[in-house]
């Protein structure tokens, strides 16, 4: 099979697509499966072998990854010997007129060259993971099946969020599936009967589960203490960081609990310095990111993050209690969506970003870090949690039953 990926910008579009990918080219454990309750550690690795290669996954099949140009994951790509090219695409949004029909014709730019891409590479299936970025190449597979040069040509949509994006919504006349990762949501309820419940993959290294003692060791944290884990995404996040910081500098935590702060590159420096100006007792690590994000996961007892897509589903995949801070100024205010998922069916915990301060954040960390509480939240993560995604995605992307066909 020959299945041409596209979006990438954010985790939310591009890790699905990638641990994807990743599976349908390796296939094994590698590509990962993840147990109900995966903090448990007992997973089978030969029931996570037989799943995958059950599903005919194989190095027989070929990808290719298209984004838009200075939006791709190139590393991430790189790192996994995935083919990408990239197309000039940019967001449907503009403050006037002007703006707003200039996009449009870079857009149609983009499609245009698209064209020969997608035409050459031949895709038995296109899978766009939302956002501007997958347009161009689900626009321009669409207008070869109408056209006749791909009569056969599936078109897949990836929505990691609660709530539709603008991309998936415009996308989603040319698409035979949309799958997503929660029931019952306003996703699915948009997407009607083109809507399949498959779980939002991960990237691979998060379906390995790690003793909780080892991963702390390996970030040189203490094994036996509670271990909070705070990041705001890879280039962190300015309220989160504020916050904790202050906290750590005006308020003595429980002697046994540690801190990790993954601060973002922007604010790590500044943030190291006051805290060599404001020394004190807590066991508070500050580091600017973690390249073994999966590491920071399994060390933890419970997380301080944002409410993106990825993050959510990272945190359904290895089970980890979360106090979400939604990004106030993400698209639609779609992070808010997340988070209020989560906390309606008591799977999380939230905090509206312009409450949070060094105060009711300390009393927040001190009011839910209970057992009782993280028991609670892990049983409404096992109802809410997909660990096959990637099997049930392999799955449905490997089926060859008929396609439908869109005018």
């Amino acid at each position: 099979m020959r299945v041409l990926f596209s979006g990438g910008g954010t985790g939310g579009h591009i890790y699905p697509t990638l641990s994807l990918a990743h599976a349908l080219l390796h296939g094994g454990a590698e590509a990962g499966l993840c147990d109900p309750d995966p903090r448990k550690g007992d997973r089978d690795p030969n029931a996570v072998q037989q799943a995958i290669e059950a599903t005919g996954a194989s190095r027989l099949h070929a990808v290719l990854f298209v984004g838009a140009q200075g939006n791709v994951d190139e590393e991430l790509l790189t790192r996994d010997d995935i083919p990408y090219k990239t197309v000039h695409a940019s967001p449907l949004a503009g403050k006037s007129g002007l703006a707003t029909a200039l996009s449009l014709v870079g857009n149609a730019a983009a499609v245009a060259s698209a064209l020969p891409i997608v035409s050459h590479f031949r895709p038995d299936t296109i899978v766009g993971s939302g956002g501007y970025a997958c347009a161009p190449a689900v626009l321009a597979g669409a207008i070869l099946r109408r056209a006749g040069m791909l009569p056969k040509l599936r078109i897949v949509l990836i929505e990691p969020n609660v709530m539709p994006g603008l991309a998936n919504r415009r996308l989603a006349r040319y698409a035979d599936e949309v799958w997503g990762g929660y029931a019952d949501c306003d996703t699915a309820r948009h997407f009607g009967d083109k809507f399949r419940l498959t779980g939002i993959a991960v990237r691979p290294e998060l379906y390995t589960p790690i003793p909780k003692a080892e991963a702390r060791r390996s970030l040189g944290l203490a094994p036996e203490r509670f271990t909070l884990l705070v990041f705001g995404g890879s280039q962190g996040a300015r309220s989160i960081n504020l916050a904790t910081s202050g906290m750590v500098a005006r308020r003595r935590l429980p002697p046994d609990w540690q801190i990790l702060h993954l601060t973002g590159r922007r604010d790590y420096d500044w943030m190291v310095a006051e805290r060599k100006r404001e020394p004190n007792e807590n066991n508070y690590h500050l580091m600017p990111y973690l390249d073994r994000m999966a590491l920071g996961y399994w060390a933890a007892d419970l997380v301080l993050c944002r409410s993106g897509a990825s993050t959510l589903a990272e945190v359904c995949t290895v089970g980890l209690p979360a106090i979400f801070v939604p990004y106030p100024h993400a698209s639609e205010d779609h992070q808010r969506a997340n988070a209020d998922y989560f906390v309606d069916r008591g799977a999380a915990w939230s905090i509206v970003d312009g409450m949070l301060t060094p105060d009711s954040l300390y009393w927040t960390l001190i009011d839910t870090a209970e057992p009782d509480k993280f028991r609670s939240i892990a049983i409404a993560l096992q109802r809410i949690a997909r660990p096959d995604a990637v099997v049930t995605m392999l799955s449905r992307l490997l089926d060859t039953g008929p396609t439908v066909v869109l005018a």
